[in-house]
């Protein structure tokens, strides 16, 4: 057994044990296995069984919050925004969609998977306690992304000129990859900029093989979704932060000239060739397939629905595959045709109401040291959201758990917020 199989397993059973004294480490075990799952590693492929070893630490972790949970001080915000438009989202995915569903099997793992993020959203945000739990969360996520930018950097795979084989099981693709990494970079500069001189060492050589990562992945999509996050910092932040804003910009801009390689200009170049591009008039029929799927089934088709009538939907881009059933390719338009007009509006209600959340956060952070870490990390899971939401126009994110982990960040980091604000005026919330 190599070594690094070994680490990976006594943290993993660390975790777990330790999950009995607080959830949290339960919490970093999970993620952690997200990150480096065994069975899409070389290091723990024969090495250690093929067990379900997200499944288990999910269950530990659950198990263990709900043994400690009175035991725990009491949440004194519990109803966040965004809350009950994922609750309207799981129910219309349990009590429409898989009723409804034209492919039964794919549409109630869909629902299953669904309910599951349900409750990995409502772990979250009841075992994050303290700021210190907040931040460890922020290194775990962002010493994943290091380890796939690691792998990455020591032996790239990459088909077509785009990277594959790095992620994590719902991600192990380029452009899924890239949305994740994405996602957490931000994490990087709020971390770089709130810690010791140490942790923004530690946190720059994370974001170098994050950011070489991320060029292997070689993704249009994820391109746009960088440049978003790039122009929004620089909207959303004012005075001295924009002033770090920009310097971190021309940090990473200069970072990103020195690792970029031929192979990925050539795939952003688009200009004159977009409509010759078969990925991108793909896109633009199967999109068109959707709205018409949507114009004969309003409330939708059920998980795997679109995927399952896309020979009747978009017959084209079928035969030029083979006859293999086509992914409709943007997580908006597969809610839209999977789930419904209305399954939509509650999905949209929920990214909405979580941008809304961060906003008040900003809003009522105080001028204080503590205040500004938390206007620091609310600033940075506003871009990571909209990267990722960026990147999902161009690919289906709706089953990815990074969509679920920034809202529940958003609410343990409001629920922080008051307890500040509590210990620091001695006033109840309300």
């Amino acid at each position: 057994m190599s070594t690094t199989a070994i680490a990976w397993l006594s943290a993993y059973v660390g975790g777990a044990l330790m999950a009995f004294v607080h959830p949290i480490y339960g919490l970093l075990a999970y993620f952690l296995t997200y990150y480096q799952l065994p069975k899409l590693r070389w290091w723990g492929k024969k090495a250690l069984p093929g067990l379900r070893w997200s499944m288990m630490i999910s269950l530990v972790w659950m198990a263990a919050y709900a043994l400690k949970q009175r035991s725990m001080p009491a949440l004194r915000i519990k109803k966040h925004p965004q809350t009950k438009w994922l609750v309207l989202l799981i129910v219309n995915a349990v009590f429409v969609s898989a009723v409804l569903g034209v492919w039964p099997e794919k549409t109630w793992e869909n629902t299953v998977e669904m309910i599951k993020y349900g409750v990995l959203y409502f772990l979250i945000i009841g075992t994050i306690r303290t700021k210190e739990h907040f931040t460890y969360t922020l290194y775990i996520h962002i010493f994943g992304i290091f380890s796939w930018g690691w792998a990455a950097f020591h032996n790239p795979k990459r088909k077509a000129g785009r990277l594959f084989g790095i992620g994590g099981a719902d991600s192990l693709n380029d452009n899924s990859t890239s949305s994740i990494l994405v996602a957490i970079m931000p994490f990087i500069a709020s971390v770089f900029l709130a810690g010791s001189k140490w942790i923004k060492l530690a946190s720059s050589g994370a974001a170098a093989f994050a950011l070489n990562a991320f060029i292997l992945c070689n993704s249009r999509g994820g391109m746009m979704a960088l440049a978003v996050e790039g122009l929004l910092a620089l909207k959303i932040s004012k005075g001295q932060m924009r002033k770090n804003v920009l310097v971190m910009m021309v940090a990473g801009i200069v970072l990103f000239f020195f690792l970029v390689d031929p192979t990925f200009i050539e795939r952003q170049k688009i200009g004159e060739d977009y409509g010759k591009d078969g990925s991108a008039t793909g896109r633009l029929a199967s999109w068109k397939g959707a709205l018409d799927l949507v114009q004969d089934h309003p409330l939708g088709v059920g998980g795997g629905g679109f995927e399952y009538l896309s020979p009747i939907y978009i017959p084209a881009i079928v035969e030029e595959h083979g006859g293999e059933p086509r992914n409709v390719h943007s997580t908006y338009f597969l809610v839209l045709s999977d789930y419904g007009i209305q399954g939509f509006i509650f999905f949209m209600g929920f990214v909405l109401s979580t941008f809304y959340e961060l906003h008040t956060i900003r809003k009522n952070a105080p001028d204080t040291e503590e205040g500004r870490k938390i206007w620091m990390h609310s600033l940075a899971i506003t871009l990571g959201y909209a990267g990722v939401l960026t990147a999902g126009i161009f690919t289906s994110r709706l089953m990815a758990e990074v969509v679920y982990w920034l809202p529940a960040f958003s609410a343990a980091l409001k629920n922080l917020q008051v307890i500040e604000s509590e210990q620091t005026t001695g006033l109840s919330a309300t």
